[in-house]
C-alpha cells in the first residue's frame, strides 16, 4: 500500500481560476448585449457593429458555460481527493500498526512454544495447562492482528476506488460540458476575433468588390484549363486504345502459334504410345505362345511319367508296403496306448538346476486371481515348460467359492519321441505322455483311453475333485485336443463346465451343450484345421474366434510363428479389450485361488 498521488490544492486553484474566467465572460456578454440593443444610430457601419456584437455575445456565452461547468468540476474532484487521501492515509497507517503487533505476537507465540517443548518431563500438568492457555490467548491476539491488517488493506482499496469513481464523474462532466458545445475556437479567439469585426466593418464593403473581380478572372482561367485538360485526354484514350488493339493481336499470334506446338507434340507422342503398345502386344504374344508351349512339353512330360508309374507292378507294391508300414505303425502305437498301464501320477517336484521349469513353477505359485481369459493362457504356457519332454506336468487351481470350482491346465505336445521309430531309437518311448502318439490316437481313436487322459482323470481325483464339482478345461494345441475329448466323451465321469481350446482341432467335437467352449483360431495355423472340419456355427454356449497373428509388442511385427502360446495370449488380450462379454461364460472360475497344486507324470 502506498499514499495516494495528488494535490487537491492546485485542483482546487485551478477550478477556481476556471471559474473566475466564467464570471469575467459573463461581464463581457453583458455589455455585448448592451451594444446589441437598438438605438437611434442608424448607419451601416453601425449595424455591422451591432449584429457583430449579438453574434459575439451568443459565442461567448457558449464559453462561459464550458468554464464555469469545468471549474465546478475541478473543485468537486478536489474534494474527493482529498477525503480519499486522508481515508487511504489512516489505512496505511492501521496496517503498519496492525503488522508490527502481529509480528511481536508471533514471536511471542513461538517463545511460548519453545519454552512448552523444553519443559522436563516431570513438569506438573497445571504448569502446562498454564503455559498452554498462555499459547492460545497469543493466538488469539494474532488472529485479531491480523483481520486488523486485512481490514486496513480493505479499507485503503476502497479509498482508492472512491478517488477512482469521483475521477471519472469530473472526467464525464468535463466531456459532456466540451462535446456538447458547439465552439470551435477559443475563447480568446473569439474575443480577438469580434474586436477585428467591429474595426474592420469598413474595410469590409471594399475587400468584397475586389474580391469578386478576382474571382471573375480566376473563373475564366479555370475554364481554359478544363477545356485544355479536355482536350489532352481524348487525345490520350485514342493512343491507349491503339495500342490495345496492337497488344491484342499479339496475343492472339502467340497463342495460335502454341497451339500448333501442342497439337504437333500431341500427334508426335500419340505415335509414339501406340508403337509400344503394339511392340508390348507383339511380346506378350510371343511370351505367352512359349510359356504355353513349355506347359505343354511338362504336361506330357508328367503324364507320360505317371502312366509309366501307375503301370508299374514296383510302383503298387512300394504304396501297398508304405500303406501297410504305416498301419503297423499305427496299431503299435495304438497297442501300446491302450496296454501300457495308467502313469504313476504324483505331486510335482520342482527341481533348482533346471531353470526354465524351476521358474516356470514359481510363476505358477504367484498367480493368487484369475480375472480374464488372458490370465489362463498363461497358466498354460507355464504347465509347458514346468513338464517340458521329460515329464508331463498338469496344474489344478481351485477357485473361492461353494461348491469348489477347478482350473485344469493340460499342457501341449512337448515329446516328439514316436518320430524316433524311423531312426531306431526311442521304440517303446519314455518322458512326458503328451507326445505326438497321444495326439494321434485322440484324433483318429477317440474311444481309446491314452496314458495322457488317464493320468488327468487321476491327477483330478487326488486334487479332491467331485463329479459334481464344476471344472474349466484350459488346453493349447494337443492340450486343446484333450479338453475338448474329455468334454465330449467323458462328461458323465466329471462336471466339465468350461472349455478354453485354442490352435486345436476341436472342430467336429460332439461337446454337450452345458459345456461353454470358447475356441480362438489364428488364420496361418494350420494346426487347428487337422480335423479336416470347417468351424461350427457359433451357438450360446460355442465360440469360435479366427483371428489374424497378432502383432508382437517387443518387436512391433506379427509373430514368426502362428501356432505360439504366447501369440494366443495376445489375441485374447485383444479379444478382451473389443469385446469384454467374450470369456462371461468362464466368470464363475474367475476369482481368488485358495490353492494350487501341480501332478507330475511320465512313460
Amino acid at each position: 500500500m502506498h499514499p495516494l498521488p495528488g494535490d487537491p490544492v492546485v485542483l482546487r486553484r485551478t477550478g477556481q481560476r476556471y471559474a473566475e474566467t466564467a464570471s469575467a465572460i459573463r461581464d463581457a456578454v453583458a455589455t455585448l448585449d448592451r451594444i446589441a440593443e437598438p438605438s437611434a444610430m442608424v448607419s451601416v457601419a453601425v449595424d455591422r457593429v451591432r449584429a457583430d456584437a449579438e453574434r459575439l455575445s451568443r459565442d461567448i456565452a457558449a464559453a462561459e458555460r464550458r468554464y464555469g461547468e469545468t471549474g465546478d468540476a475541478l473543485v468537486d474532484y478536489a474534494a474527493a481527493l482529498d477525503r480519499a487521501q486522508d481515508d487511504a492515509d489512516r489505512a496505511i497507517r492501521d496496517a503498519h500498526d496492525a503488522d508490527g503487533d502481529a509480528a511481536a505476537l508471533q514471536a511471542r507465540e513461538r517463545t511460548l512454544r519453545s519454552k512448552l517443548r523444553a519443559m522436563p518431563d516431570d513438569t506438573s500438568a497445571a504448569d502446562i495447562r498454564t503455559l498452554q492457555r498462555s499459547i492460545t490467548s497469543v493466538g488469539a491476539d494474532l488472529d485479531r492482528s491480523e483481520g486488523a491488517a486485512e481490514s486496513a488493506r480493505q479499507r485503503w482499496e476502497e479509498a482508492v476506488a472512491d478517488r477512482d469513481r469521483a475521477a471519472r464523474v469530473a472526467i464525464d462532466r468535463i466531456r459532456g460540458v466540451v462535446d456538447g458545445s458547439d465552439l470551435n475556437d477559443s475563447f480568446w479567439d473569439d474575443v480577438g476575433g469580434a474586436i477585428g469585426a467591429v474595426f474592420d466593418a469598413i474595410g469590409d464593403a471594399i475587400r468584397a468588390i475586389a474580391g469578386a473581380v478576382v474571382a471573375a478572372v480566376m473563373a475564366i482561367v479555370a475554364a481554359v484549363i478544363v477545356l485544355v485538360a479536355a482536350v489532352l485526354v481524348v487525345v490520350a484514350a485514342i493512343v491507349l486504345l491503339g495500342l490495345a488493339v496492337v497488344a491484342a493481336l499479339i496475343v492472339a499470334a502467340l497463342a495460335i502459334a502454341a497451339l500448333l506446338i501442342v497439337v504437333v507434340a500431341a500427334a508426335l507422342l500419340a505415335f509414339v504410345a501406340i508403337a509400344l503398345v503394339v511392340g508390348l502386344l507383339l511380346v506378350t504374344a510371343a511370351l505367352v505362345l512359349l510359356v504355353a508351349a513349355a506347359i505343354g512339353v511338362i504336361l506330357a512330360a508328367v503324364v507320360g511319367l505317371a502312366v509309366l508309374i501307375l503301370s508299374s507292378p514296383l510302383f503298387w507294391a512300394l504304396v501297398f508296403a508304405t500303406v501297410a508300414f504305416i498301419g503297423v505303425v499305427l496299431a503299435w502305437r495304438v497297442a501300446i496306448e491302450i496296454f501300457a498301464p495308467t502313469p504313476e501320477v504324483d505331486e510335482f517336484a520342482p527341481d533348482p538346476a533346471n531353470d526354465e521349469s524351476y521358474l516356470a513353477w514359481q510363476d505358477a505359485e504367484a498367480v493368487d486371481r484369475i480375472d480374464s481369459m488372458d490370465d489362463l493362457v498363461a497358466l498354460e504356457g507355464y504347465s509347458d515348460k514346468m513338464g517340458g519332454s521329460s515329464q508331463t506336468v498338469v496344474d489344478i487351481m481351485r477357485v473361492e467359492g461353494d461348491p469348489p470350482r477347478y482350473i485344469v491346465t493340460l499342457p501341449s505336445t512337448q515329446d516328439w519321441q514316436v518320430a524316433g521309430v524311423f531312426f531306431g531309437e526311442d521304440m517303446n518311448g519314455d518322458g512326458a505322455v503328451n507326445d505326438l502318439d497321444t495326439n494321434i490316437v485322440l484324433r483318429l481313436f477317440p474311444e481309446v483311453r491314452t496314458q495322457y487322459e488317464r493320468a488327468v482323470l487321476e491327477a483330478m481325483r487326488q486334487a479332491g475333485i467331485q463329479p459334481t464339482d464344476p471344472v474349466l478345461l484350459v488346453g493349447f494345441s494337443q492340450g486343446g485336443i484333450l479338453a475338448g475329448h474329455l468334454a465330449a466323451n467323458r462328461s458323465d465321469e466329471f462336471n466339465f463346465q468350461g472349455v478354453l481350446a485354442y490352435g486345436a482341432p476341436i472342430d467336429d467335437m460332439a461337446i454337450p451343450p452345458k459345456t461353454e467352449v470358447v475356441s480362438m483360431q489364428h488364420h496361418d495355423d494350420v494346426v487347428h484345421t487337422l480335423d479336416l472340419t470347417p468351424s461350427p456355427p457359433d451357438t450360446d454356449t460355442w465360440s469360435t474366434y479366427s483371428e489374424p497373428v497378432p502383432i508382437d509388442p517387443i518387436t512391433g511385427k506379427p509373430y514368426p510363428q502362428a501356432h505360439d502360446n504366447e501369440a494366443y495370449r495376445q489375441t485374447a488380450l485383444r479379444l478382451q479389450a473389443e469385446d469384454g462379454t467374450v470369456d462371461d461364460g468362464f466368470s464363475q472360475f474367475y476369482g481368488d485361488i485358495v490353492s494350487n497344486e501341480q501332478y507330475a507324470f511320465k512313460e
